[in-house]
């Protein structure tokens, strides 16, 4: 790992603590919040090309849906299920209605990117695809240790 902790500028408060891992804890957790700043920042200046490429490296990399479910899209947009179903049948997002009135809805994951928690889905995926890639290997080695 590219030693981070270099490139950060100490704070006053930062004399008051003692322990080196807990300031460079806490030095560790300011740049993840700046990274995050800065993520969401990119996300919004994207132009839908640029979102489309950046949508399919994401897809590869974290294993991404091309649609997410009402509930996941609250989630990630941060307001209600029933929000997310109004914006759909008003035009606002980009889905289909899966079932005629069923409040059911493929919503494009892409158009995402840019809202607030969009950050937390791809911890999710990213979760997921651990503890997939983790099951698969327990039972290739269960296959193996049989053999």
């Amino acid at each position: 790992m590219v030693n981070l902790l270099d490139n950060v500028k100490p704070r006053p408060s930062d004399e008051s603590i003692k322990n080196e891992r807990v300031k460079e804890y806490v030095q560790l957790m300011r740049i993840a919040e700046e990274v995050e700043r800065e993520i969401k920042k990119r996300a919004r200046e994207l132009q839908d090309d640029e979102k489309q490429e950046a949508f399919e490296a994401l897809s590869l990399e974290y294993n991404l849906p091309p649609y997410v479910t009402v509930r996941d899209a609250a989630d990630i947009m941060g307001i209600s299920p029933q929000m997310v179903r109004r914006h759909c049948a008003e035009g606002k997002l980009a889905a289909q209605q899966t079932f005629e009135g069923s409040g059911k809805w493929r919503i494009e994951a892409k158009q995402l990117m840019s809202q607030p928690n969009w950050d937390r889905f791809i911890e999710k995926r990213a979760r997921i695809k651990t503890q997939s890639l983790g099951l698969a290997d327990e039972v290739i080695q269960s296959f193996q240790d049989e053999e």
